[in-house]
């Protein structure tokens, strides 16, 4: 046995005598290793000293507390896959291995000994896999490409790198990196002529070889020309072609002899065909508690014919087989589970974009609008043990993908997709006829696509834990501060001002600017508000300059005239200071309502214009105009102009209606964005608008709008509820509550359509009560463009709301500084959150009384414990 196996065995040994488990049937290492031989250790994990946490990161998730952690539980068969592996880092949480021919990786909890894998330990005995999802059990990385006519085609790191033996693992601090080369990459044997003639072929090779058989071998690599009289070389594989140049080589045969005989026969340098070959460079580091898993983007390597269209990194880590328990977290919205093996085979596996979709894609047909991921997290539970993956680089062009067991193999996946390169169709027409051309993206994110994955044992290994995880993540990341605890739970109205409406004289059509609120009607609003006991209010103004509601660009401004001009404005700004209310005038930045100028452009080269969708036929409807998109590069310009007229109000407080919601890619050949780029021009721009403004009002709540975000409104509240998912859960709040106000939709707009059981969702979430009004009469916007907003006059809801807000408002106010702690379904439709402090709220959604825990809760109603 040699000393590898020797180390291993000796390993698997003592990790079985560990997990208490030694002596199942694994013969093959028993009398190895009595004496405990030192495990391997590569230059990586020697670069440091053992048991030293050396990598320094702000952003590390911080770890579950050790007490009550449970022992390992992984199989023999995975503590038999980790012997073959050799330690490649170490800190004083985790210890990181490395299967040298495999490629694998391994990653063990110190405190419990649990062991991750990239890839099951037992997929060669998986009956549900065929030979093809066999390799890919093996992959760790799956890589689609476009060929000339614009169809995928797959390759996996098993099947097109590994197995070929076109890899490299080399040492990193604290961590190794998995260099592969994917596809039939050509080796350079240069003494390998192309073409040679074959006076030359017979004289200067087939003569110097003495074997017979050799000579016939080499003889057969070559194919005869007999017309030209000159002998050109077949097609070999890598190692077909590293033998025979060792014979050439063995027969004094040159490299310059073959550049001659080339050069005399007329083949150039360039004469193969191109093919596709990629190499995708996978680091793989340690960072406290955390794995660290980087691709460098701009390292990423492809043949120009066959651009990358997409990466799927570590699909199988943590894949959970069917013996488990628990669940996969996906944020889906506020967020949902998928409860492992499921069995829901005829759904269709999870697959959602991080930030909801990029608005310079052309979509033809809407068929389903799913809520946007308002966070670029997942997760997954198995038995007491559970991961989280934060997507902290490249989440822009991510896309979270999971799937239960029985599919296409035994286990269940939760992974990152990133979109390299995007695709898509410019028709041609030319009379009768029609042809599709395919248009690539240029200009690719040259960043890293980076996921952080944190481990979580006993009770934190569930999705509250996973929240309380993320939490810590981004108070650190961005120095998020709780709120302040003096300060009572905002009643959160939105107010509309102005809109555009068609009319016509004499028939001629045109647009004219009319009020549903005026400032003096705000004012009057408010002054009710307060007079009926409504202490603390955060008003949203929309529609109150540049023409209302779809203003032009912001980038000057004119307050609307029809409302009460600037003058008015200002007398409501004065009141709200003096009477604590938290004024924020709305603005769009990304959505485009008048003029074209500035805008994205889609890869077909068009405009990128939006418009709404027949929900009928799910297509487009052209007739129905939204908005354009407004390219990344005009952004900083329009901010810049913005804050230069705004700063003239001296208002301070922003609601931003997209920035915080929307992302989207440039596709101009002259200057193309890529989405994470534009995201990074978004984050940019809210630190200036958020510096030059003070507290913002973000709508949606995307994760990179949180460090600026004083209130996020119209957050997530529930999930897309896809079929393969089994429940929903507001992972959303639980990680954010107590650091950002948050307010679902409005109450009179909620898809709940009743604002008691809206006024639950607040309790259960923690979120602020919050109505959409206007003053004027609900005919106004009869027959227009905002129908939708038919019902929002505020006499019909003032009572109502008034009500719900003195019901809700102490308990969010004794709660509105604490984190989320705990949350739980705890009966069919009665769920309970318990925050910081103590207090418990338990909610039956029922139409029915129900009995928990001695509790008797009535039909759409609450308990409220632990005060």
């Amino acid at each position: 046995m040699g000393i590898r196996k020797k180390q291993a065995a000796g390993i698997l040994c003592a990790l079985l005598l560990a997990a208490g488990i030694a002596g199942t049937g694994l013969g093959a290492v028993k009398g190895e290793g009595n004496a405990a031989p030192e495990a391997p250790v590569t230059e990586a994990a020697g670069s440091s000293a053992q048991g030293q946490d050396t990598a320094q990161s702000s952003e590390r998730v911080p770890e579950a507390p050790a007490a009550g952690l449970p022992a390992s539980k992984n199989t023999p068969q995975e503590l038999e896959a980790l012997a073959t592996m050799e330690k490649a880092a170490e800190n004083d949480r985790l210890s990181l291995y490395v299967n040298k021919e495999t490629a694998e990786i391994a990653v063990q909890e110190k405190q419990n000994d649990y062991i991750w894998f990239s890839n099951p330990a037992g997929r060669s005995e998986d009956p549900k896999a065929s030979p093809l999802y066999q390799s890919e059990l093996s992959a760790q990385v799956l890589l689609t490409y476009y060929n000339e006519k614009g169809q995928i085609n797959a390759f996996n790191s098993y099947d097109d790198s590994v197995a070929k033996k076109q890899f490299k693992v080399t040492p990193q601090d604290m961590g190794i990196r998995v260099d592969y080369h994917m596809g039939n990459v050509a080796q350079s044997f240069a003494n390998i002529p192309k073409a040679i003639s074959q006076e030359r072929f017979e004289k200067e090779i087939l003569e110097r070889i003495p074997d017979a058989d050799q000579r016939e071998d080499v003889k057969f690599k070559f194919r005869l020309d007999a017309k030209k009289q000159v002998y050109e070389v077949r097609k070999l594989q890598d190692y077909v072609a590293e033998e025979l140049s060792a014979v050439l080589d063995a027969a004094g045969y040159t490299a310059e002899d073959a550049a001659q005989d080339n050069k005399e026969n007329g083949v150039g340098e360039a004469a193969a065909s191109e093919e596709a070959e990629f190499t995708v460079p996978v680091v793989y580091s340690l960072d406290g508690g955390n794995l660290v898993v980087t691709v460098p983007a701009k390292e990423l390597k492809s043949s120009k014919s066959y651009p990358i269209a997409s990466l799927q990194i570590l699909k199988f880590f943590g894949a959970a087989d069917t013996g488990k328990k628990g669940y996969i977290f996906v944020p889906d919205g506020s967020g949902a589970l998928i409860h492992l093996n499921n069995q829901k085979l005829n759904a269709e596996p999870y697959s959602l974009p991080v930030y909801g979709n990029d608005g310079t894609f052309d979509v033809k047909e809407r068929i389903q609008t799913n809520e946007a991921s308002r966070l670029p997290v997942f997760g997954l539970k198995q038995n007491d043990h559970a991961l989280l993956g934060i997507i902290e680089d490249g989440e822009a062009g991510a896309s979270i993908s999971a799937d239960i067991s029985g599919r296409n193999d035994s286990y269940n996946t939760v992974s990152s997709k990133f979109q390299v390169t995007a695709m898509d169709y410019y028709t041609l027409s030319s009379g009768t006829k029609t042809s599709a051309v395919p248009m690539f993206q240029s200009g690719r994110y040259q960043g890293s696509l980076q996921i952080r994955y944190a481990f979580l044992s006993g009770s934190s290994a569930d999705y509250t834990g996973m929240a309380t995880a993320y939490r810590s993540y981004l108070a650190d990341k961005f120095q998020l501060k709780k709120l302040d605890a003096s300060t009572p739970a905002p009643f959160v109205l939105e107010l509309v001002g102005a809109f555009r409406k068609s009319k016509s004289i004499l028939g001629i059509p045109y647009e004219a600017t009319e009020s549903l609120t005026t400032f003096s009607e705000a004012e009057g609003i408010l002054g009710q508000l307060k007079e009926a006991g409504v202490a603390s209010i955060d008003l949203r103004l929309v529609g109150w300059f540049n023409g209302g509601i779809r203003h032009a660009s912001p980038s000057d401004i004119s307050v609307s005239g029809v409302l009460g001009g600037r003058k008015g404005f200002l007398k409501l700004a004065d009141y709200a200071q003096k009477n604590g209310v938290s004024l924020f005038p709305d603005a769009a930045f990304v959505e485009k309502y008048k003029g074209s100028s500035g805008t994205a452009t889609l890869l077909d080269r068009s405009k990128a214009a939006v418009y709404a969708y027949n929900p009928v036929t799910y297509a487009k409807d052209t007739s129905r105009f939204s908005h354009y998109i407004l390219s990344p590069h005009q952004l900083p310009k329009q901010v810049e102009g913005f804050l230069k007229d705004y700063a003239k109000l001296g208002v301070p407080g922003l609601s931003l209606r997209d920035l915080g919601r929307e992302v989207n890619s440039d596709f101009d050949p002259g200057h193309p964005v890529s989405r994470q780029d534009s995201l990074l021009t978004s984050v940019k721009e809210m630190e200036l608008l958020r510096h030059g403004t003070g507290p913002l009002m973000v709508d949606g709540g995307n994760a990179y709008s949180l460090p600026y975000a004083g209130i996020v409104v119209n957050a997530p509240t529930r999930s897309s509820r896809l079929n393969i998912t089994d429940e929903e859960i507001p992972f959303y709040q639980i990680a954010l509550h107590g650091y950002v106000d948050l307010a679902g939709a409005p109450y009179n707009m909620d898809a709940l359509q009743n604002p008691r059981l809206s006024m639950l969702k607040s309790l259960e979430t923690g979120s602020m009560v919050y109505y959409q009004w206007f003053a004027s009469d609900a005919s106004k916007v009869k027959d227009t463009d905002y129908n939708g907003m038919y019902a929002l006059n505020y006499r019909d809801w003032f009572e109502e709301a008034v009500r719900l807000y003195q019901e809700a408002g102490p308990i969010l106010s004794k709660v509105r500084d604490q984190a989320i702690t705990g949350h739980s379904l705890v009966a069919p439709g009665v769920v309970r959150t318990t925050y910081q402090n103590g207090v418990s709220i338990t909610i039956n959604y029922n139409d029915t009384a129900a009995a928990v825990d001695g509790l008797q809760l009535q039909p759409q109603s609450y308990h409220v414990g632990g005060e």
